[in-house]
C-alpha cells in the first residue's frame, strides 16, 4: 500500500535581532509533528543567527536578505526545490517578500505569518496570511488586505520554555536588591517606541515615593545612551539598571514584582503571555495586541498610549496622595502625563502587594487556557490542510496596496 504523502514544510525568516518572531519560530518547530509534516527552516545570514541556534533551531543559511537583493529569489527557489517544499511559511517581511515573488512565478503557495505592523505591500502576491494579534488583522486590513485572507492566531506558551534555573533570592542578590525590595521589569528592545523613555519618567516619580524600589531594563537598542544619561542626570542610575540583552529571561522574570512595557503599540506583547506565566501582573498601553492578553484590573493595569488618554481604561481609585510630579500645575505634555500616568499604575500595584500576586496568578491561569500549543498546532495543521486543498485564495493587490 503506498504511504500517503507528508507534506514539506519550508519555513523561511529574515531575522535582524532575537525578538518576539525567532522566539516564536524556535519554539514552533521543537513542537512539529513528524507525523503530519516535514518541517525545514532557512533564515538570512544575519547575527541573529547564533542567537536562535542557542534557542534551539536548526536552519540553513541563505543569502535572501535585503529586499532588493537580486539573488534572494533564486536562492530561495533552489532551497524550495532541494527541499521539495509543498508550501512556504514565511515569517518577517522580507521572507514573506520573496515567498510571494516564488509563488508568483510558480513556486509552492506561502502563508506570511505577520508578526508585526507592517505594509501590505509585503504580502500582498501570498495565499493567505495569519496575523499573531487582531490588533495586527485590523492594521492589514485598513491597508486593503480582504479580512477573510487573514487568520488571527496568538502565540502560544508553554512552562517548558519558561523554566528557571535559579531561586529569585540568587537573582536578586546578583543585582543587588533585597528579598523585600520592589521590583519592576521590562524586556524589551531599548527603542522610543517600547516606551522607554516614558518609563523612566516613570521611574523617577515611582522611587520619589518608593527610594527602595528598583527598575530593571533587559534589552539592547539604541536609546540605551540615553536612557543612561537620563538616569544618571535624575540620579536614579543605581535602581534604574540596564541589564542588556540576557539569555536567561525566565530567571529575572521571577524575580521581579512587576512587569511593566508601555510599547505605544505592541503587535502582540509576548513578554506579557510570559509575564502571566511567571504569575506576574503586567502593566502595559491600552494600545495594539496588549488588550487582547492584559485583563485590566484582573491580570494587570492598561494605561493611554501617549497621546491617547481617551483610551485609558480606568480601574480602581488609587488611595496615594498625587505625586510630586503631578502637583506641578504647569501643563504636562502627552508624554509626560503618560509617564505620570504609567507611575501611577505601578504605584497602585506596588501599594497593593496582595492584590498584584492575586493578578499574577489570574494571569497565569488565563495565558493556560487560551494560549496553548496543542490548540495553535491543530488549528496551522488545519490551515495548511486548507492552503493545500487550494481553500484560500491568493490576496489580490488593491490601490491602497500598491508599491
Amino acid at each position: 500500500m503506498e504511504l500517503p504523502h507528508q507534506r514539506r514544510v519550508l519555513h523561511v525568516i529574515t531575522p535582524s535581532r532575537m525578538a518576539g518572531a525567532e522566539t516564536f519560530l524556535a519554539r514552533l518547530l521543537r513542537r512539529t509533528s513528524g507525523d503530519q509534516a516535514v518541517h525545514h527552516c532557512v533564515s538570512s545570514r544575519s547575527r541573529a543567527n547564533d542567537e536562535m541556534r542557542l534557542a534551539g533551531m536548526q536552519f540553513d543559511p541563505l543569502g535572501i536578505g535585503g529586499k532588493a537583493n537580486p539573488l534572494a529569489l533564486h536562492r530561495l527557489r533552489d532551497a524550495a526545490r532541494s527541499f521539495g517544499a509543498d508550501l512556504l511559511h514565511s515569517h518577517l517581511s522580507t521572507a514573506s517578500w520573496w515567498c510571494g515573488w516564488l509563488e508568483q512565478i510558480g513556486g509552492p503557495p506561502s502563508l506570511g505569518h505577520v508578526h508585526g505592523f507592517t505594509s501590505a505591500i509585503w504580502h500582498r502576491r501570498q495565499t493567505h496570511l495569519i496575523a499573531c494579534s487582531n490588533a495586527v488583522k485590523q492594521d492589514l486590513i485598513d491597508k486593503g488586505v480582504p479580512a477573510e485572507h487573514v487568520t488571527v492566531m496568538h502565540y502560544p506558551v508553554d512552562p517548558i520554555d519558561q523554566q528557571p534555573t535559579r531561586t529569585p533570592a540568587a537573582v536578586r542578590a546578583e543585582a543587588g536588591a533585597e528579598a523585600d525590595t520592589p521590583v519592576i521589569g521590562t524586556f524589551a528592545h531599548l527603542s522610543v517606541k517600547k516606551g522607554y523613555r516614558e518609563l523612566v519618567r516613570a521611574a523617577q516619580i515611582v522611587l520619589c515615593e518608593v527610594p527602595k524600589a528598583q527598575f530593571w531594563c533587559f534589552g539592547e537598542g539604541p536609546l540605551r545612551k540615553e536612557l543612561e544619561q537620563t538616569a544618571e542626570a535624575a540620579g536614579i542610575a543605581d535602581r534604574f539598571k540596564l541589564f542588556g540583552f540576557r539569555r536567561d529571561v525566565a530567571d529575572w522574570m521571577r524575580a521581579i514584582d512587576v512587569m511593566c512595557l508601555p510599547s505605544h503599540r505592541e503587535p502582540f506583547g509576548l513578554v506579557y503571555v510570559e509575564a502571566a506565566l511567571a504569575e506576574k501582573p503586567a502593566i502595559a498601553c491600552n494600545a495594539g495586541g496588549a488588550p487582547e492578553i492584559i485583563q485590566h484590573g484582573n491580570t494587570g493595569l492598561l494605561v493611554p498610549p501617549p497621546w491617547g488618554r481617551d483610551s485609558f481604561a480606568t480601574g480602581s481609585a488609587n488611595t496615594r496622595q498625587t505625586s510630586p510630579v503631578a502637583k506641578d500645575s504647569r501643563p504636562l505634555s502627552p508624554s509626560s502625563e503618560n509617564a505620570t500616568l504609567l507611575a501611577e499604575a505601578i504605584l497602585q500595584l506596588l501599594d497593593n502587594p496582595i492584590r498584584s500576586v492575586a493578578m499574577g496568578r489570574c494571569g497565569r491561569q488565563l495565558v493556560l487556557e487560551r494560549f496553548s500549543w496543542p490548540q495553535y498546532l491543530k488549528r496551522l495543521s488545519g490551515l495548511y490542510d486548507r492552503i493545500l486543498g487550494g481553500q484560500p485564495g491568493r490576496i489580490e493587490p488593491t490601490s491602497r496596496q500598491a508599491a
